[in-house]
């Protein structure tokens, strides 16, 4: 036996009992890409054909042993596919004709001519091609067949499902629809879907079959636990064949199922779970398979687009009361006139939505560092705790102190963290005994600060929804961000009328004043004696100067165009500032520096009244040195106290006598002076004006040390 192989997967048998024939073929073959494989022996021949895949054999008829008519019947036999060609030197009809009877693909005499050979080779190993690709072609319509008709089965049983989906009236009916056309098709006669609770915890079931209703309301099965619990924790769907048998499961489920096979199959959404679907007790008590875990799957992906489109139609519907609600309270703010009444309209709605049994407002002190009691509704009848101090149901404006509350930490989408720390100050009631199931505590905030925040609870043992929190959010937020820009709208318009009365009272008076003054100021000329001894004289005419004051601050108020803002940078005003007091720095033998943090310093404000008010303060400054001293004006970005943000500080530092305790916090109240010759307003004008431009004050003065005055802008970032 001698083998030619040069990789080629068409395999070629020669049989011929002349050596050097075997030879010149396998050459010949081998050079055109076949694997060749020669005998003498026909008996070795036929026991290759048999064990290997042959894909032509090529014999003389005249061997020894077994001649070539029976080496092409028992090739036959072995595989009726494989092509012979048979070569003889004695040329018969009668032999040609049994060899074509017998099923050879070619005859060919002696000597052979390879040319004629090789086109016989290769038609044959054509057909060969070809009848193996269409062998190949009959096995795969076959098993095509066979799926399609699985597919359609299963397609058919899918479409009764969409059916009975169709004429469901809720969810409920819809998932116990799922529950028995999967049940059905699976042969289980125990089936149900669970669905995981809001806080992605806990499995309910909320269709069922084969099951008691009792069983069906009081299972609540944590995720991880037993087969269900276990499916929507991994995500994969499973089949148990048996669960006395499962190590993962027969202690928990044996009780449950006892020697059963089960189903389970996750129910997904964009690869989240939202439940599983199960199937148990097969009929006849036979074992799933894993075609059914792969209905079941079907069955489940149906379920959970079922859910989900429930879900969104919720949601929906709850977007759309969302709406509805804001529009309402949208049309019925200009007829609200008082929180109380804003509050109770905002609760009315709310209760559209869900059960609201008490509701009570907290107000944020900021300077106090406490939660007020600011009013309730419902049944605002719950003690707080002992480190509380009151009850819910105290006088509106008493205190609850909290030292570790940090209002700077408090984020309106965070309402779980900020429940959790609310609720544990409530003492339970048998209607309410786990604060923070059915409780939420919405932060109210105003210009990105906390203001109020609001707890709403329920009797009901089953928590608001993250639903229920965030309508809940939203509305309030919105509701209270209305409220206020109406309130702001409102007080913009009588602020408009009152300052065209004032601007029309002030001009007014300004005749009458000009009279008298003009008046004491003759009295003075002609009876100076009368004017220097009288006091009466001295208090008129220090009241017309104030009146006179008064009236030209009420003027400036009302003029509109004092308010007209622009994009300024705060350095050049503070420049300009320190070159008008320039003379009473030299007069007073005042040092003056001014340096600053590098930042942005621009401002959008009006600069003259922002040059008013810094040209007050460092007046201030320099009369509290009167035997001189240094004046420093520093630039920084830093957060006031009580505020979120950062601002642009500018701090104007004396060293003068500074200023007594106990008067530091009436320094800015109109009138209010410790000066001979001073009249309380230029402080008091410095606050309004800052006041007017959303910025703040802050003092910081020693008494005998000196005096810091913190003028805080807006900061453009």
């Amino acid at each position: 036996m001698t083998t030619v192989t040069d990789g080629s997967h068409e395999k070629i048998i020669i049989i011929d009992d002349e050596q050097r024939m075997c030879d010149s073929l396998a050459a010949l073959l081998s050079g055109d890409g076949y694997s060749v494989q020669t005998f003498q022996n026909s008996e070795d021949a036929i026991e290759v054909i048999r064990r290997e895949r042959v894909d032509l054999v090529v014999t003389d008829i005249k061997m020894p042993n077994m001649d070539g008519m029976e080496i092409l019947r028992q090739v036959k036999e072995v595989d009726e596919g494989i092509p012979v060609i048979l070569m003889t030197g004695f040329a018969s009809l009668d032999t040609a004709i049994d060899a074509v009877a017998l099923g050879a693909y070619d005859y060919l005499l002696k000597p052979v001519e390879f040319s004629h050979f090789e086109l016989a080779v290769n038609r044959a190993l054509d057909k060969r091609r070809s009848d193996l690709a269409r062998l190949q072609l009959l096995e795969e319509l076959k098993l095509s067949n066979l799926i399609l008709q699985r597919r359609i089965n299963e397609l058919n049983a899918l479409y009764e499902a969409g059916k009975s989906i169709g004429s469901a009236a809720n969810l409920k009916e819809l998932l116990r629809q799922i529950v028995a056309l999967a049940s059905s098709v699976t042969d289980a006669r125990v089936g149900s879907i669970m669905l995981l609770d809001d806080r992605e915890e806990n499995l309910t079931i909320e269709a069922a079959i084969g099951l008691e209703q009792e069983v069906v309301d009081s299972t609540v099965l944590p995720v991880g636990e037993s087969i269900a619990g276990y499916v929507a924790q991994h995500g994969e769907p499973l089949v148990v064949e048996d669960v006395e048998s499962d190590e993962r499961f027969r202690r928990t489920s044996k009780d449950r199922y006892g020697q059963a096979s089960l189903l389970c199959a996750p129910l997904k959404i964009k690869n989240r779970i939202i439940g599983v679907i199960n199937m148990a007790n097969k009929e006849g008590g036979d074992t799933f398979t894993k075609n059914d875990l792969r209905l079941l799957t079907t069955f489940a992906s149906q379920a959970a687009v079922v859910v989900d489109d429930a879900n969104q139609f919720e949601r929906n519907r709850r977007r759309l009361v969302e709406f509805e609600i804001l529009h309402e309270i949208a049309e019925e703010l200009p007829q609200i006139q008082s929180m109380t009444a804003f509050r109770n309209t905002l609760l009315d709605k709310l209760r559209r939505v869900f059960a609201i049994d008490f509701a009570v407002w907290f107000k944020w002190d900021a300077e106090r560092e406490q939660l007020i009691v600011d009013g309730g509704a419902g049944t605002p009848d719950l003690p707080l705790t002992d480190s509380g101090g009151i009850d819910i149901n105290a006088t509106s404006g008493e205190a609850i102190s909290i030292p570790d509350f940090d209002p700077g930490q408090i984020d309106t989408t965070n309402i779980d963290a900020l429940s959790g720390f609310i609720a544990p100050h409530f003492k339970g009631r048998e209607q309410f005994p786990n604060p923070g199931d059915a409780f939420m505590a919405i932060p109210i905030m105003r210009s990105g600060e906390l203001a109020f925040i609001l707890c709403l609870g329920s009797d009901t043992p089953k928590p608001f929804s993250e639903d229920d929190v965030s309508l809940a959010r939203l509305v309030v937020s919105q509701a209270a961000y209305l409220f206020e820009k109406e309130k702001a709208l409102l007080n913009a318009t009588r602020l408009m009328t009152m300052g065209n009365m004032i601007s029309e009272i002030s001009h007014d008076l300004r005749r009458p004043l000009t009279s008298l003054k003009g008046g004491l100021q003759i009295i003075r000329q002609r009876w100076p004696e009368v004017a220097n001894d009288s006091e009466i004289f001295q208090i008129a005419e220090d009241e017309i100067h104030r009146m006179n004051d008064l009236v030209r601050e009420l003027v400036d108020f009302s003029n509109p165009n004092k308010y007209q803002t622009s994009k300024v940078d705060l350095r050049e005003i503070v420049h300009r500032a320190a070159e008008l007091i320039k003379p009473d720095l030299l007069k007073h033998h005042i040092e003056f520096s001014a340096e600053y943090e590098d930042a942005r310093w621009e401002v959008v404000v009006n600069r003259n009244q922002i040059l008013e008010a810094l040209l007050n303060v460092l007046m201030n400054s320099i009369d509290a040195m009167p035997d001189g001293g240094t004046l420093r004006v520093v630039g920084k970005v830093e957060t006031p106290e009580h505020k979120k943000q950062n601002y642009l500080a500018i701090k104007i530092i004396d060293s003068g006598n500074g200023i007594r305790k106990e008067n530091i916090s009436r320094i800015f109240d109109r009138y209010y002076t410790t000066k001979d010759s001073g009249t309380g307003l230029g402080l008091a004008v410095v606050e309004r004006i800052i006041s007017a431009h959303d910025g703040t004050l802050a003092v910081e003065s020693e008494e005998g040390k000196g005096t810091t005055f913190t003028l805080y802008f807006q900061y453009i970032t």
